[in-house]
């Protein structure tokens, strides 16, 4: 009983987001106005930081891709996860996925390995992002710029095949309410599946964790710079209410929603 009540009460059953906040060396002072946020960012941090960058050499991707080298956003459950979300697809009868926020599309390279008839369209907002995964990402049907905050999402419905839009990762990226109109706006432009994988959950533990990390980044005058924000599970839902049902899912140790649009 006493365990079951700690669990809960780690799980914070409440709608709370914070600021998501990271530290990247002798590189953190590279980043305008000490924020990962834009495109230029993005690509000034992957030029500067080796875990970020994105490998201009094909076979060195492959590694990165096949975790012998550990890169952002592709931790070791990567490889498992990519077959869970195989297996998902599959089980939909899903034969185009439509991947946005990709960073050094490890997992659309694994999910092409795993199905290698899936149309994959790969995108991302930073253009030496883009433009380095077309020499390396070779498998690829497709790979281009996509902002998810101002895109035209008929990109992804204007189409016959069975299609799934891929959100792996990408929720620390924007507010509660940006995510709302991006939720809006791809209900608008008729997109009817999504499957969507945060990065995790914030936790009591994982809150207390992250004030006591502050701390003692300040103590020691080391910089840190704005990367986001962090939620517990509870807001999520908030996102898509009255626009899609959810269905949630465990890929390789993440939760993930697999979402149905509704008619409102």
């Amino acid at each position: 009983m006493l365990i079951r009540a700690l669990k809960a009460f780690n799980r914070l059953p409440v709608n709370l987001t914070v600021k998501h906040i990271q530290t990247f060396g002798n590189q953190t002072n590279i980043l305008k106005d000490q924020k990962l946020d834009s495109p230029e960012a993005w690509d000034e941090l992957r030029r500067a930081h080796p875990q970020f960058s994105i490998a201009q050499d094909r076979e060195e991707w492959l590694r990165a891709c096949n975790i012998e080298v550990k890169k952002d956003g592709q931790d070791g459950g990567l490889i498992v996860r990519a077959k869970a979300i195989a297996q998902f697809l599959t089980e939909k009868g899903i034969t185009r996925v439509f991947s946005v926020g990709v960073g050094g599309a490890g997992l659309e390279y694994q999910l092409k390995r795993l199905l290698p008839e899936l149309k994959v369209i790969a995108t991302e907002y930073a253009p030496e992002n883009v433009e380095m995964l077309r020499r390396v990402f070779t498998e690829c049907d497709d790979i281009h710029t996509f902002d998810i905050l101002r895109g035209n999402w008929n990109e992804v419905s204007d189409t016959a095949m069975p299609t799934m839009l891929i959100m792996y990762r990408v929720d620390p990226h924007f507010t509660d309410q940006e995510w709302r109109t991006i939720f809006a706006n791809m209900h608008t432009a008729g997109v009817e599946d999504i499957l969507y994988i945060p990065c995790g959950f914030l936790t009591m533990r994982s809150l207390v964790q992250r004030k006591l990390r502050i701390l003692r980044l300040r103590f020691r005058g080391q910089q840190f710079v704005f990367s986001g924000y962090l939620r517990t599970a509870k807001v999520f839902a908030s996102f898509w209410t009255r626009l899609y049902s959810a269905q949630t899912r465990d890929f390789g140790g993440l939760t993930g929603y697999a979402l149905h649009r509704e008619d409102k």
